[in-house]
């Protein structure tokens, strides 16, 4: 699937800001099944200063200095990107989850280094009894890894309601999980933390989903604005696999990924040191449009 993609923050400030920083993660990047044709991205103000970075994930970052004072700062990145994801193994054919997990530990030695990072608590996600209980009910003994992630990911579409607002970035993971509803970053945190509670990889992809335009088309959960799911070990074999919890889906062709890591504050959209500025408002706007 070819995709057109616009995503546009913009800043509103009470007062003026003398200068700023800002470090943004909005440039997608090359994953297996994804391709980027065309990417930019504008800032006004022209910043003084712009740094393109490769983090540890290896995601691509963008660092601005802005020394122009200013009451508005606008963000805006045009894309066009190739998606199709590999289709995943049958879920039987994948092995049980304690196999993965005994390779993840390794005795000290992991095979797979890259996904056993991944394993470990992070900033925003945790490890939690409560979780871990919770992802017990799917992962059970002997069961495929895929079948035991892909019934969790079933499990909290069901379990928690999707109300923009309810939380934010700043909300626990245990207020999530108590709560039961939340946005598809609560999601994704959610299945990450009660995946590595059982010793299994797990990582959070940011990006973007489908938008929708026409009655017959299913309505996507978190469409036209910044997305996240998760990627799964499932081996070495299956590799990395994507679901979306937040749609009880496996990524294929309406997902685009941008960045992942540990978790979102590893991939925040966009984040920054200001000068001035006082209160302030903002806006997103974001249109994944498929050109076939």
């Amino acid at each position: 699937m070819h995709y057109l993609l616009s995503h546009r923050t913009s800043y509103s400030y009470a007062s003026t800001v003398d200068s700023a920083q800002h470090i943004a993660h909005l440039r997608a990047r090359a994953f297996p099944g994804q391709s980027v044709t065309s990417i930019g991205i504008t800032t006004s103000p022209e910043p003084a200063l712009a740094v393109q970075h490769v983090d540890h994930f290896g995601n691509l970052i963008d660092i601005y200095r802005i020394d122009t004072p200013h009451t508005r700062f606008d963000i805006e990145v045009r894309a066009e990107v190739e998606v199709r994801f590999p289709d995943p193994p049958p879920a039987q054919d994948t092995p049980p989850w304690e196999q993965v997990r005994a390779a993840l530990i390794g005795g000290g030695f992991p095979t797979p280094i890259e996904a056993s990072e991944f394993v470990y608590e992070s900033p925003l996600v945790p490890i939690d009894a409560a979780l871990r209980e919770y992802g017990a009910k799917s992962f059970t003994p002997d069961r495929p890894i895929l079948a035991a992630a892909s019934d969790l990911m079933k499990r909290i579409k069901a379990d928690f309601e999707y109300h923009p607002g309810a939380t934010d970035i700043s909300t626990p993971l245990a207020d999530v999980f108590s709560g039961k509803e939340g946005v598809c970053q609560d999601f994704a945190h959610v299945m990450i933390a009660a995946c590595r509670a059982h010793g299994i990889a797990a990582g959070y992809v940011s990006g973007y989903i489908r938008t929708v335009h026409s009655k017959e088309e299913a309505a996507l959960r978190g469409s036209d604005a910044s997305h996240a799911w998760v990627a799964v070990w499932c081996g070495d074999k299956a590799g990395w696999i994507h679901l979306d919890p937040t749609n009880d889906l496996i990524a294929k062709e309406d997902h685009v990924a941008v960045a992942w890591g540990r978790d979102f504050s590893d991939v925040s959209p966009l984040r920054g040191v200001i000068l001035g500025g006082g209160s302030h408002s903002y806006g997103v706007d974001v249109t994944l449009i498929p050109t076939v």
